[in-house]
């Protein structure tokens, strides 16, 4: 009999207690789907609470930053697990989603998916444009794309990934680059919220995130970064 293979999602989160509530139905959904770990940053709000009184697993990183939070949980995914899917928690799988990676990575190790902002706004339809052509040609994927890659491929980069608090998803696509070459892209989006941009400004928001970007390709340090991004 063949095995079929396994997916557990790991979400990073850090004060999204509003955000859970209003998702705590889907999340419900992908978790019957799928085994689904969060990773909390040391929350201040109630979102340990709410998670694990819905009987959702929880870990706590005692590392700020999401690159260690993203390696605790892959830490804590059990041994038979063949394939590890990085989620935002304000980003949607399409429907069919363990299929579609399912298929892929008997063939490939890593891959993400296109993206779609859940936003009508003109400009918002030219940033999705604009984040899905740049990861076609550059091979490097977003967080907000959900990259999902084997675990057995995966351990090999979790101390790595551990220091990069920020600008962890640069630093996993150019390794799995490196290793094993592009990434396979699902057309199928994930949906993503706009409420960063919406908060902080789309321009602005635009900006900062092309600044960083920029500096961490001249070598800047990610926590530097980290601690300037979050001043």
């Amino acid at each position: 009999m063949i095995k079929q293979p396994k997916i557990t999602i790991i979400i990073p989160v850090f004060n999204e207690e509003n955000t859970i509530k209003n998702k705590i139905e889907y999340l419900h959904i992908i978790n019957r789907i799928c085994d689904v770990i969060f990773v909390d940053g040391n929350s201040t709000d109630k979102t340990v609470n709410i998670l694990e009184s819905n009987n959702l697993k929880v870990v706590s990183s005692p590392v700020c930053g999401r690159g260690a939070q993203l390696s605790l949980g892959a830490a804590n995914v059990d041994e038979d697990i063949d394939v590890i899917l990085f989620l935002h928690i304000d980003t949607k799988l399409p429907e069919g989603f363990e299929s579609m990676i399912l298929v892929q990575t008997h063939r490939d190790y890593w891959g993400r998916f296109d993206i779609k902002l859940d936003s009508t706004r003109f400009i918002f339809k030219v940033v999705q444009l604009m984040m899905n052509v740049r990861a076609k040609l550059t091979g490097i994927a977003t967080g907000d794309q959900s990259i999902f890659v084997t675990r057995k491929e995966l351990m090999n980069h979790l101390d790595k990934l551990t220091e990069h608090p920020l600008m962890e998803d640069i630093y996993l696509s150019k390794a799995l680059n490196s290793r094993l070459g592009r990434g396979h892209v699902i057309k199928e989006p994930v949906t993503t919220s706009v409420r960063y941009w919406e908060k902080a400004g789309i321009i602005s928001t635009i900006m900062k995130m092309w600044t960083y970007r920029l500096l961490y390709f001249f070598g800047v340090s990610p926590n530097y970064l980290y601690q300037r991004y979050y001043k």
